[in-house]
């Protein structure tokens, strides 16, 4: 198998920690490479391996999804949420790669449409959110065609299975256990009592209209303002990402040793 190493380029202490890793996979047996966006991937029996964070995880997402190839994480960073290894565990995702004592999930993606046009695709969550640091804003809101009532706050965070352990939830957004795919609707600082965080299904459309400027960012990058009027769509992306998981993960354990 050919391992694919994706780190932060700008971060020295994990490029070092990226080198160890390589060289401790070749002595394994594993041919590997580290991610040049502008080049292309080797195809065949092939992984990307995200080293660092869960920041860095969530935008190798989106390469993996591109290149059609499975994903697994080594944590370097403060939190590593969404990574299952350590660099001095990692010895072992090796051998398990070897025996083949992995499962591959196919997570979906959300798109984001502006007006009719697709914008961009999440892994983890979409934000809409207010213009100006001071005030509040009106956010108008349907799922699938029926209002919810209008929203006046902060913004909106718009997050996949995957995110729902991510702003969400510090925004008092729900937990999503393991094996639901959903979508989750959750507002950030209501002014309105009525309106609190919403599940549904992953199939289902999503519709926002906002009074103000705000803007848009997705999985953490800003991507585009909107004005008043815009409509945001938001719904199941055809495009995934293939998750590679070695052991049962406890999400419940999980939460209780990163993020307390």
């Amino acid at each position: 198998m050919h391992l694919i190493f994706a780190v932060h380029a700008g971060k020295a202490s994990l490029a070092s920690a990226c080198r160890r890793l390589m060289r401790t996979a070749e002595e394994a047996g594993f041919s590997c490479s580290v991610l040049d966006p502008n080049r292309p991937v080797p195809g065949g029996n092939a992984a990307i391996v995200a080293v660092g964070g869960d920041g860095n995880f969530i935008r190798t997402a989106h390469a993996a999804c591109k290149n059609g190839l499975p994903l697994f994480g080594v944590n370097c960073g403060r939190i590593g949420f969404l990574t299952e290894w350590t660099e001095d565990s990692f010895p072992e995702a090796l051998r398990l790669l070897t025996e083949g004592a992995y499962t591959i999930e196919d997570r979906p993606m959300l798109s984001v449409c502006v007006n009719g046009e697709t914008e961009r695709s999440c892994f983890n969550d979409l934000l809409v959110y207010k213009h100006s640091f001071s005030g509040v804003m009106k956010i108008s809101l349907a799922i699938n065609g029926q209002e919810t009532g209008d929203l006046f706050g902060d913004g909106l965070v718009i997050s996949t299975s995957i995110g729902s352990t991510g702003y969400s939830l510090s925004a008092g957004g729900p937990i999503l256990a393991d094996g639901l795919e959903a979508m989750i609707v959750t507002p950030i600082c209501a002014h309105t009592l009525h309106f609190r965080p919403v599940v549904c299904s992953a199939d289902s459309s999503i519709s926002i209209v906002m009074d103000a400027k705000g803007v848009l960012a997705a999985d953490g990058d800003r991507f585009r303002s909107v004005s008043r009027g815009d409509r945001i769509t938001v719904t199941k992306s055809n495009q995934s990402v293939k998750l590679m998981t070695f052991r049962h993960r406890n999400l419940f354990r999980l939460i209780s040793e990163k993020l307390n």
